[in-house]
């Protein structure tokens, strides 16, 4: 998902940017301009949109220089840290210590920068509120609260895109550790190689680029909270070393001979079957009862329909024209609440977004709706009973009034590239996902496609984020 205002690509001019990758962000329509990031005459509050600020490692003598120095702007940034093959120790502790992300030279390829600006829209567009109108959503925050003010370890079930991080986030807030951390790590996005280092730490020497000792983000999350989302993601040796933290309150560094003592809590969450994943031997099942002390299932949207309109509401406001109310025509809400909703929150999200582009300034009518339905020809996640919703609580204003609202001007080609990329990347998972029912192995799938392991991985992580099943069991360690 983008968000709809253009993105600004700003680049510190310490660190030249050389032709390729100006190619490369181009064709991903970014156009990237060099500043002098330490000037005090340059007039961050000019920019509008979101911005992506790309800093090189040697501008800063340390990486709480750079976090600093992002603290400092006054605006919202998505910090992206440059390093060199020998500066790679400061690029996991910049991981670590909560940067947005970090890119290594001879990364700069259009499917890294693609996956960039996705995550920096989403970052950046991100809102801390809530909506809890249905029935079904105020019992679960009811239940949410009660769970929160325990210490007991807590594991959310619910499919993709129904509000998992959401609900993590409040049982936090609801918690004694409101004050600590709130530590939130996608299990999914780990690197196999790299999991047990960022989860535990690691001591200096403990593998080569190792130059110092590093916290892992139990240690980050001390007196506070760690939210483990795509728990059933990890493999099977970490979540060995997973289950000994639980037990003992102690983890063990990579390298370290000592262990450390641990007081965070642990919340996680899945939108797999954790007990089939048991039974397939994908998922330790003395694992499972340590983390589910108590379940909560999150519904999926269509469970809890009262929250389908303040929701459409309040994503109408965060892309529409902050000046004008949007009116919607009672065919278009209709159709909102009759659609079945299989990708939940984050595909009302995506369909609202595309409305307002396509409305052009119009009122909303049905014929600007268009839902994920080539995606969700997919094999469907399981379902799961109970509650869950998202965002803020503004007052739903879905008026049939005739006023045209003004709307940001869209070129026609920047909707067809869109259009077209959504198309390609259909047809391409659908490729992946037919293949991968019927390969043995990770080696084998990416063999047919003709893709590397680890770019068939990259393209699996980002299917499941757009909420495309993965039938595990017939890809083996994935």
């Amino acid at each position: 998902m983008q968000n709809v205002q253009p993105m600004n690509i700003i680049w510190d001019n310490t660190a030249p940017i050389d032709a390729k990758i100006v190619s490369v962000l181009k064709t991903l329509g970014l156009s990237p301009r060099p500043v002098s990031i330490h000037s005090p005459e340059q007039d961050w509050c000019s920019l509008s949109g979101p911005v992506v600020l790309v800093i090189s490692a040697d501008s800063f003598a340390s990486v709480d220089a750079a976090l600093s120095f992002k603290r400092s702007l006054p605006i919202k940034v998505f910090m992206i840290l440059r390093v060199n093959s020998n500066q790679l120790d400061m690029g996991i502790e910049a991981i670590r210590k909560g940067l947005d992300d970090v890119l290594c030279q001879g990364q700069d390829t259009e499917k890294r920068w693609e996956k960039i600006a996705t995550n920096a829209g989403l970052s950046l567009v991100k809102n801390e509120s809530y909506i809890f109108v249905d029935e079904t959503s105020q019992h679960l925050l009811a239940l949410v609260e009660r769970v929160g003010a325990s210490e007991v370890n807590a594991l959310m079930n619910g499919p993709t895109g129904s509000g998992k991080e959401v609900l993590a986030r409040l049982a936090h807030d609801f918690s004694p550790r409101r004050s600590g951390p709130f530590i939130p790590v996608n299990c999914a996005a780990l690197p196999e190689t790299l999991a047990e280092s960022l989860l535990f730490g690691h001591a200096k020497g403990a593998f080569t680029g190792a130059t110092k000792n590093s916290v892992g983000f139990f240690e980050q999350a001390e007196a506070g909270t760690l939210f483990l989302d795509e728990v059933g993601e990890l493999p099977l040796p970490v979540q060995a070393k997973l289950l000994r933290a639980l037990q003992e309150k102690e983890i063990t560094p990579v390298g370290s001979p000592e262990p450390r003592s641990i007081n965070t809590r642990i919340l996680a969450a899945t939108n797999r079957d954790l007990r089939q994943a048991i039974r397939i031997g994908s998922f330790r099942e003395d694992l499972y009862f340590r983390l589910s002390t108590f379940r909560i299932n999150v519904p999926s949207l269509r469970e809890r329909t009262d929250d389908i309109l303040p929701l459409a509401n309040f994503f109408l406001m965060k892309y529409g024209d902050k000046r004008n109310e949007l009116s919607v025509s009672p065919e278009a809400l209709g159709k909102l609440l009759n659609y079945e909703w299989p990708g939940n929150v984050r595909e009302l999200e995506n369909v609202i977004q595309r409305a307002v582009v396509l409305s052009n300034g119009e009122a909303i009518t049905a014929e600007h709706l268009f839902f994920d339905e080539p995606i969700h020809q997919y094999p469907a996640e399981p379902s799961f009973t109970n509650s869950m919703p998202m965002a803020s609580e503004p007052n739903p204003n879905f008026n049939n009034s005739n006023s045209a609202p003004e709307f940001r001007e869209f070129s026609s080609s920047d909707q067809l590239r869109e259009g077209l990329q959504s198309a390609m990347d259909a047809n391409e998972f659908r490729v992946i996902s037919q293949t991968l029912k019927t390969a043995r192995t990770r080696k084998e799938a990416a063999s047919v496609l003709g893709i590397s392991e680890r770019t068939l991985r990259y393209k699996v992580a980002k299917m499941r984020e757009r909420g495309i099943d993965i039938p595990r069991r017939r890809m083996g360690e994935m």
